[in-house]
């Protein structure tokens, strides 16, 4: 079935869903957090519109190892990307942004490289305006984390999704 063709209540489901699996990524993390080493040395490209949120992470995932790049909007993003000499490994985009959405940005990015890993996070999950960008992401198989989020939860969802294979879910 298409997601245009679930009814809302379907939807809001596979949010709970999506929600349990959260909660039991953050009981497991928190049960076992020495078994995973959080952080690398990785190229990251944090795309936030909220300069606030986005130095602190910035800030937070250089203390992990990571080399970041930052960008204030999906253009922004999309210039890095294009003139940034070296591999750009992940991008962690808000979702909600002016202009260019955090998911239509990705698109574009995929187009220049193909099989470059994506972490999106939102502080709006709830809100109906956003929805069909949460669902098209949880149906895209790219992790999704709901802010406010831990630096060690957001550290340990990079990680994962950096030593994904591809093509592996």
């Amino acid at each position: 079935m298409k997601d245009e063709e679930k009814t809302k209540e379907e939807l809001i489901s596979e949010l709970k869903v999506l929600r349990k699996k959260y909660t039991e990524l953050k009981e497991f993390f928190s049960k076992d957090q020495k078994l995973i080493k959080i952080g690398g040395t990785e190229t990251i490209l944090v795309v936030d519109d909220n300069k606030d949120i986005r130095t602190a992470t910035v800030k937070a995932l250089k203390k992990y190892g990571y080399n970041l790049l930052e960008a204030g909007s999906s253009q922004q993003a999309i210039e890095i990307f294009k003139s940034h000499g070296g591999t750009i490994h992940l991008v962690l985009s808000d979702v909600v942004m002016p202009e260019t959405n955090g998911p239509e940005m990705v698109k574009k990015l995929l187009d220049l490289q193909s099989e470059i890993k994506v972490v999106f996070m939102s502080g709006y999950a709830e809100d109906d305006i956003i929805q069909d960008d949460v669902f098209k992401i949880i149906h895209s198989d790219n992790p999704f984390i709901e802010k406010p989020f831990t630096f060690d939860e957001i550290g340990l969802i990079i990680r994962l999704q950096l030593d994904k294979k591809v093509g592996q879910k």
